[in-house]
């Protein structure tokens, strides 16, 4: 492949303990879904996603590293080169968050002083041992960003992979955020509101499926699919859209009882409907094909 094809060819690193969600968020970001069968990383997982960011065509290669201890003595040779790299916790595990300055040392210590960002992974989890505002604190030390994702939902892990993509290409790209100040903490705020508020209409959803409810099932599609565009949240948008296109279609084969002046029966249940429009249609009893009787008015 002919390097020339990219405006950008970028190297970055996972780092931090083992099982905090490296290859899961790096699986998320590269192929949009999530591994539930957690195997360990040895050595190293390489994997690269292309992207379009203000017109600049970016190969981005992601190096995910084991962070087992007996990784140690290899994980310095792939540090070599990094443009950049995340330094990742598991929210659920207080000792994963003590061994970050650990990882920030090893980084630094062998990469140089890359723009690395700071993340808390598992934040769908309960029992949440590390608040915002702590693992924030212990960004600002390091001068970086932090940001709290869910590799199993998808939350935020666009968002984070892209910053630093933006970090790396911009070198005043997080100056120009620390300017912004308020309106990007209120940008981060909103993202989170949004994506709370698309779960709770994606669970709404679910639940008038299953009650057999498909038009409130569809009313809450639609709101779920509203707050996923506001989150900018890929996969949630996609899903609805998906659920939304089968939902209609259910709905339309199985309720023709508009009233019009084609008159239909079921010869099953022995019901008559009135439709608008020619076409074939389902009892929506029985589903048995309705069958045309005349045009006449008959009282349904």
């Amino acid at each position: 492949m002919n390097p020339n094809k990219y405006d950008y060819i970028l190297k970055c690193i996972i780092v931090g303990d083992g099982g905090v969600g490296k290859t899961a968020l790096s699986v998320r970001y590269t192929e949009g879904k999530f591994r539930d069968d957690y195997k360990m990383t040895i050595g190293v997982d390489f994997s690269t996603k292309i992207l379009n960011v203000d017109d600049n065509s970016v190969k981005f290669q992601i190096w995910d590293t084991g962070g087992q201890e007996q990784f140690s003595y290899v994980r310095p040779m792939y540090y070599n080169g990094s443009s950049g790299g995340f330094i990742v916790f598991d929210k659920t595990n207080r000792q994963s968050f003590y061994n970050i300055g650990k990882w920030f040392k090893e980084v630094y210590d062998h990469a140089g002083q890359i723009p690395l960002i700071l993340v808390g992974n598992k934040i769908d989890l309960p029992d949440q041992q590390i608040s915002k505002q702590e693992a924030k604190s212990l960004a600002d030390k390091y001068n970086t960003l932090y940001f709290e994702t869910s590799a199993k939902s998808g939350e935020s892990v666009e968002t984070v992979f892209d910053t630093l993509v933006r970090m790396v290409i911009d070198p005043r790209y997080v100056d120009k955020l620390n300017k912004a100040g308020v309106q990007y903490e209120k940008t981060q705020i909103h993202s989170q509101v949004s994506y709370k508020k698309y779960d709770d209409a994606a669970n709404k959803a679910n639940a008038y499926f299953q009650a057999g409810n498909k038009g409130e099932t569809l009313k809450y599609l639609q709101e779920a699919l509203f707050w996923a565009k506001q989150a900018k949240f890929e996969d949630g948008l996609h899903w609805c859209e998906n659920q939304i296109v089968y939902i209609s279609n259910l709905m339309n084969v199985a309720a023709p009882v508009e009233i019009g002046t084609v008159v239909l029966t079921c010869t099953t249940c022995n019901k008559f409907f009135k439709v608008k429009n020619e076409g074939d249609y389902l009892c929506p009893k029985c589903s048995s094909t309705l069958v045309r009787v005349s045009s006449s008015s008959i009282k349904v």
